[in-house]
C-alpha cells in the first residue's frame, strides 16, 4: 500500500506550493495597496478574490497530492481531489471575471458542487496519506469511517446544490448534522486511537527491561 514515492509526486507538491505563495502574495499586495491608497474599486475586489480562491484550492490540491505515492484505488482519491481543485477555481474565476456570470443560477450551483467535493477529497487524502502498515484495525475503521461520513454529508450537500429549489426539509438538516458531527468525531478520534495503541504496543522508559545474561566469567 505504500510503494516509493510516485515520479508526479515531488511535482505536483513543488508546483502547489508556487501557486499557493503566488494566490497569498497576490492577496497580500491587493490588500496592501487598497490600506495605502484607500481605493478598492471593482477590480481590487475581483483580483483580491482570485488570489484567495487561487490559494484555498491550492490547498485542496495539496491534500490530495499526499496520496500520489500510495497504490490504486487510494491514489485515485488524491487524483479527483486535484481535479476537483482545478475545476473549483476555473468556475471560481468565472464567476469573479465573467460579466454577468455571478446570475448565472447553473454556475454558482456548479460551483457549490465541487467545492464541497473538493473538501470531502482533500479531507480523505489526509487521512489516508496518514496510513501505516503498524496501524491497528480500530484506526482503520475509524478512518474508513470518518472517509465515509464526511463523503456521504458532502454528496447531500451537492444534492441540495443541484436539486434544492425552495426551503429544505428540517429532515435533511438533522441528517447532514448527524452525518458532519461523525466526521468529526471519528477524524479526531483516529490520531487518539493511533497514539493509545502506539503506547500499548512499544515499551516505554518506564517498562521494566528484560533481564540479561551475565557475560562475566566465574
Amino acid at each position: 500500500m505504500y510503494p516509493a514515492p510516485h515520479p508526479r509526486h515531488s511535482s505536483v507538491i513543488r508546483h502547489g506550493v508556487l501557486m499557493l505563495a503566488a494566490g497569498l502574495c497576490l492577496a497580500a499586495a491587493v490588500a496592501i495597496w487598497a490600506l495605502l491608497t484607500g481605493s478598492f474599486d471593482d477590480t481590487s475586489v475581483r483580483v483580491l478574490l482570485s488570489g484567495l480562491a487561487a490559494a484555498l484550492c491550492t490547498l485542496g490540491g495539496l491534500a490530495g497530492a499526499t496520496t500520489l505515492r500510495l497504490n490504486i484505488p487510494e491514489r485515485r482519491v488524491g487524483e479527483v481531489t486535484i481535479g476537483l481543485s482545478q475545476l473549483t477555481l476555473l468556475l471560481a474565476l468565472a464567476l469573479i471575471w465573467i460579466p454577468d456570470a455571478a446570475d448565472s443560477d447553473t454556475l454558482a450551483r456548479a460551483l457549490g458542487v465541487t467545492s464541497v467535493l473538493m473538501l470531502a477529497g482533500a479531507h480523505a487524502s489526509l487521512l489516508l496519506a496518514r496510513l501505516r502498515h503498524r496501524d491497528t484495525r480500530t484506526v482503520r475503521v475509524l478512518t474508513q469511517a470518518a472517509i465515509v461520513s464526511a463523503t456521504s454529508a458532502a454528496l447531500l450537500v451537492s444534492g441540495l446544490f443541484i436539486a434544492s429549489e425552495g426551503q429544505v426539509a428540517p429532515a435533511v438538516w438533522r441528517l447532514l448534522g448527524v452525518l458532519v458531527v461523525l466526521a468529526l468525531l471519528n477524524t479526531f478520534l483516529v490520531p487518539l486511537a493511533r497514539r493509545i495503541t502506539r503506547d500499548n504496543h512499544y515499551p516505554t522508559c518506564n517498562d521494566p527491561m528484560p533481564p540479561t545474561r551475565s557475560t562475566s566469567r566465574p
